[in-house]
């Protein structure tokens, strides 16, 4: 029985550098957990000072979509995870011919002309017979001068790997634990298409080892093709990486993570406005411990950095579970990382996030005009009611623009005040103010609450009824921050003129 043992090293301790790649296909949007893929393999490489690369696996031309590759590096780049080098296989053709023809030449490998019509009716007879579908080329054995004239005279062709019957074969992956097939199970695989491009299986064995990738990172729905990879390993002499065939992200009802329950796409979220600090933190968690004791009666730690993890990641650390995508838990996540980023940080995220993504130009132009300080204050106030960056320009607009004049008999603690009650609120608050500075520096919280409470007392009104209508007069709505730390931003000149519109 063929064996394959793998390295097993603990990365920890490291004799050589870890070289790892991430290999996406560029058929449309980056899902999310392959930017976990990608943190996984980054995080391994930079830690033993090795080295981290992008092969764009871009031989499927008919799925490929325009654009992916620019957004493929977009994402990354965006998430700091950096490759050194970049591939793609579209531009390695010729080194892949050169394998396959290695391989027929070693008998590992077959040309075969087998058309769309005989590959069907050998499906539809092992069908009738009930059998599984496993393809066998009735062009296996044909003599390679044989086959080399009908490819002189222009016969369509491939390349197929040559399976050997009832072959068992062992390979141990570092998550998923020892797994034996049998190559009675295995079809007679495409490794050259007949336009000349690789298929997956031979371009990614070739490819892992010229460019000595030492461990791989791959979602276990590529299981399946262990099988043909083992016997091309062999033909072709080479090394095998250590791998890691991660878990499948479930969806909280149990199903694979799929667009129908919500975005998948690394871009989606972006958009939706989760700081990339939180998704990366979300997403190492998915299938990732820690490996920190705690000491009896400690929180579990849950939030870290991009190089804390780096500095932590051991692949004997992964679970094999599958684990479950909770969007309350990123929510959570992205909550958290907007009050403990520096006000700085956050400031400069959310304008490139409105710049990129906002729907109003209004707002955005008013941003820009009022400047950072003034947007600073604002998010210093703001950034603990929002849950992700796109919740934010609803909360701040009205510091900006401010809203219709609003009609005080609609709200609960106003309905009963008249008109006149209204005027003279204003009228009399006004007074207070002019004898303020811009900055209330001179108008403490304390004094201000006291005064307040002075005019309802001196009217004859209720506290709560005088403070709602300055709220709703200054901010447009009966629910906002604190009505202080408002008008503070906003300024004496500022909150004068939004009382004089009621006047």
């Amino acid at each position: 029985m063929l064996e394959f043992r793998l390295n097993n090293l603990d990365p920890k301790n490291f004799l050589i550098m870890a070289v790892t790649r991430f290999a996406p296909s560029p058929t449309g949007d980056l899902h999310i957990g392959g930017v976990r893929t990608a943190l996984y393999a980054y995080a391994l490489a930079k830690q033993s000072s090795g080295k981290f690369i992008l092969r764009l696996e871009d031989t499927d031309r008919k799925r490929e979509k325009s654009g992916s590759i620019e957004q493929i590096k977009e994402i990354l780049n965006y998430f700091d995870l950096n490759f050194d080098e970049a591939f793609k296989q579209s531009e390695r053709l010729e080194i892949y011919k050169k394998y396959a023809v290695e391989l027929v030449d070693k008998g590992a490998a077959f040309y075969c002309f087998a058309g769309n019509e005989e590959i069907a009716a050998a499906r539809r007879l092992a069908q009738a017979n009930g059998e599984i579908f496993k393809f066998r080329s009735p062009y296996r054995d044909l003599p390679i001068d044989k086959a080399k004239s009908r490819i002189a005279q222009g016969d369509k062709y491939v390349i197929r790997l040559k399976v050997p019957a009832n072959r068992e074969m062992s390979f141990s992956d570092g998550l998923q634990g020892k797994m034996t097939f049998n190559t009675n199970d295995i079809d007679d695989g495409v490794l050259i298409k007949s336009d000349g491009f690789p298929t997956y299986h031979l371009a990614v064995v070739v490819d892992d080892e010229l460019m000595r990738i030492t461990h791989v990172f791959r979602g276990v729905e590529w299981l399946p093709s262990v099988p043909k990879h083992l016997l091309l390993y062999e033909a072709l002499g080479f090394n095998m990486p250590e791998f890691y065939h991660l878990p499948l992200i479930l969806d909280p009802e149990g199903g694979k993570l799929s667009k129908r329950k919500g975005a998948v796409a690394a871009k989606e979220f972006i958009k939706q406005g989760y700081l990339k600090e939180a998704i990366l933190n979300f997403l190492m968690l998915l299938g990732w411990a820690p490996p920190l004791e705690r000491v009896h009666g400690a929180k579990e730690q849950e939030l870290f950095s991009l190089s804390e993890f780096v500095e932590m990641f051991s692949p004997k650390d992964l679970n094999k579970s599958s684990p479950v995508f909770n969007r309350e838990k990123l929510v959570w996540f992205n909550q958290k990382y907007l009050q403990v980023l520096s006000i700085d940080k956050v400031q400069n995220i959310f304008i490139d996030w409105l710049n990129q993504y906002g729907s109003s130009p209004e707002l955005e132009k008013a941003v820009i005009a009022g400047g950072p300080d003034f947007l600073q204050k604002i998010l210093k106030q703001e950034r603990t009611r929002a849950k992700l960056l796109s919740d934010l320009p609803a909360l701040i607009s009205f510091f900006y623009i401010p809203g219709p004049r609003q009609d005080l008999g609609k709200y609960q603690h106003t309905k009963t005040l008249s008109g006149r009650q209204v005027k003279n609120i204003f009228t009399k608050f006004l007074a207070v103010l002019k004898s303020t500075e811009e900055d209330f520096s001179d108008f403490p919280h304390e004094k201000w609450e006291a005064a307040v409470r002075s005019l309802a007392e001196k009217m004859d009104l209720k506290a709560g009824s005088v403070f709602m209508a300055l709220r709703i007069a200054v901010t447009g709505s009966e629910f906002s921050p604190p009505l202080y730390e408002v008008m503070n931003i906003l300024g004496k000149k500022e909150v004068e003129k939004r009382l004089k519109r009621y006047l």
